[in-house]
């Protein structure tokens, strides 16, 4: 059975979870998406079908050493493509790195469902986005990351299976997806709450998976 690759785009700089910043300052927001990464990233290296994670993002994450790409500033689905080419047809999982509730059971019954079908997508809570997106096979796909891109993507394999589990939807970009997570179970890291340099110790326990290479 072939395995997956995925790979994980990271927003990086001040302007990354903007809409947060009625609850985070500009550190806190920056500290909270390399919490929501990491994350993400531990659920994936639990995953026995993901053979290889890259993260594509404009700089290299501290402490990251695993498969690394640059985002060159094209745009994500630009960037995607040049990924999705160069795998030479593997099976391919993109999946966006501020899902605070995924686990590995939402990533494993994905991939299954993609095995099964062809391909497989997760949308967002208001169901017009995509938050994952598995193709199993190394055939030629538009990706349409961006506004309605639920439709669009799906309208390119109309079989595609639509997941609602809530790890998979559950993406936080706003103080009402912050207060969704926190009513289940998500905390955000206390360094999120501080400011500047102080919160760099704090930092060690979010970002602990960029610490290793992408397989144990």
């Amino acid at each position: 059975m072939r395995q997956w690759q995925a790979i994980v785009p990271i927003k990086q700089g001040t302007g990354s979870k903007s809409r947060l910043s009625g609850v985070l300052d500009t550190s806190g927001r920056m500290a909270l998406m390399r919490q929501l990464a990491g994350h993400v990233v531990a659920v994936l290296r639990h995953c026995p079908d993901v053979r290889s994670i890259a993260i594509l993002s404009p700089a290299r994450p501290g402490g990251w050493y695993g498969d690394w790409i640059k985002d060159e500033g094209r745009g994500l689905n630009a960037e995607l493509k040049r990924w999705h080419i160069g795998l030479g047809g593997s099976p391919a999982m993109v999946i966006h790195a501020d899902l605070p509730l995924v686990c590995a059971a939402d990533v494993s019954i994905l991939l299954a469902s993609a095995r099964a079908n062809g391909s497989a997508m997760a949308t967002d809570r208001a169901g017009n986005g995509t938050n994952a997106l598995a193709l199993a096979s190394g055939g030629a796909f538009d990706f349409r990351f961006g506004a309605m891109s639920r439709h669009l993507h799906t309208s390119q394999c109309p079989d595609m299976p639509v997941l609602e589990r809530v790890g998979l939807v559950a993406d936080l970009d706003t103080p009402d997806d912050l207060s969704f997570a926190e009513s289940r179970g998500f905390r955000v890291e206390q360094a999120c709450h501080r400011e500047g340099l102080a919160a760099a110790p704090a930092l060690h326990k979010a970002a602990m998976t960029f610490d290793q290479e992408s397989r144990p």
